[in-house]
């Protein structure tokens, strides 16, 4: 019988192929035999009267099929390799055994360990390496601090990180730029966005709510209609290339944000198990930013509001001046 990743219950070191084993005949423990011949008896010797026997620990069931080309680490059940299509042979297999490595390099046999076993889930990580530098953060702590949709972001960032392209293509930073930047905790350009949303709709919005204002600021806004509607259709082009800007480097403001991000983490000396918790979505962030948005919209307005008040008055403070 192989006995290869248990362990010997006197000394508690782990079996290994060049170990030599010696076998109580009473239960079947396995022992070092040096380690018998020390105790000169069975470690498990309460088995013998009882009639128990030992029994394995381990199983010798593979749980990943390496890949021999790109050495992903596809489920046993797998028949091809996920990752390029390779037809996997059945000796193409790591054990669930954290000492046994079958028709693997030196290189995976740290990666394939029992404590390790979390970080080479081929769906979590979509086959990438965990330990890969991202640019000063690992490839396990940009995808711990994405957390919701990574199978969407780490091959982006990948491709980014390996080829240096920025340029990419996000949905919902497009249509509603605010409110992507907020969810995922960018709160800098969150404000920007809203703020160059806030400004972009102003001539707009002037336009749409006209009955609404004051005397002077309606009769300004009624008296020079067309140079604010021709300023709206301007702003207007501009909004939409201010979107269209950061549909094309959400993705990758995105990943140097995680990147940097990760990086003050650890500089801080905060425990890694806090990623998760500094990254992720926020989706109340989403309502906090829409406020926020307003309440950069009516600060515009008052704004607005006062100046041609103060200039009303200086107006009339004028004019009684000359009289």
């Amino acid at each position: 019988m192989d006995y290869k990743g248990e362990k010997c219950p006197v000394c508690g070191e782990i079996f290994t192929a060049d170990d030599d084993i010696v076998v109580c005949p009473e239960c079947g423990t396995p022992h070092h035999r040096e380690c018998y011949a020390a105790e000169n008896k069975c470690a498990n010797e309460e088995y013998h009267s009882t009639g128990r026997k030992w029994e394995r620990s381990v199983q010798n069931k593979p749980l990943y099929r390496i890949c021999p080309v790109c050495n992903y680490p596809n489920r046993a059940a797998d028949s091809n390799c996920q990752r390029c299509g390779k037809e996997l042979s059945d000796d193409a297999n790591v054990s669930q055994n954290e000492n046994i490595y079958e028709n693997t390099d030196d290189n995976l046999h740290e990666s394939f360990s029992a404590e390790m076993e979390g970080m080479i889930d081929p769906i979590k990580y979509l086959g990438f390496d965990p330990n890969e530098d991202m640019g000063g953060a690992s490839m396990q702590e940009v995808n711990d601090f994405v957390g919701p949709s990574t199978i969407y972001y780490l091959p982006k960032f990948k491709r980014m990180k390996d080829d240096g392209t920025k340029p990419s293509f996000n949905f919902f930073s497009l249509v509603f730029p605010t409110l992507y930047f907020a969810n995922r905790k960018m709160w800098g350009w969150a404000i920007l966005a809203a703020i160059l949303g806030v400004l972009l709709n102003l001539p707009a919005d002037l336009l749409l709510y006209i009955e609404e204002f004051p005397d002077e600021l309606s009769s300004f806004v009624s008296s020079n209609k067309h140079m604010i509607q021709a300023v709206s259709d301007i702003c207007l082009v501009a909004d939409i290339g201010v979107r269209a800007l950061f549909c094309i480097f959400a993705n990758w403001l995105y990943f140097r944000f995680a990147v940097n991000s990760v990086k003050k983490h650890k500089t801080s000396g905060r425990p890694a198990s806090m990623i998760k918790t500094a990254g992720g979505i926020r989706p109340v962030n989403m309502l906090i930013i829409t406020a926020i948005k307003y309440g950069i919209g009516l600060a515009v307005l008052a704004a607005l509001y006062y100046g041609f008040e103060m200039a009303g008055t200086i107006k009339d403070f004028s004019t009684l001046c000359l009289m």
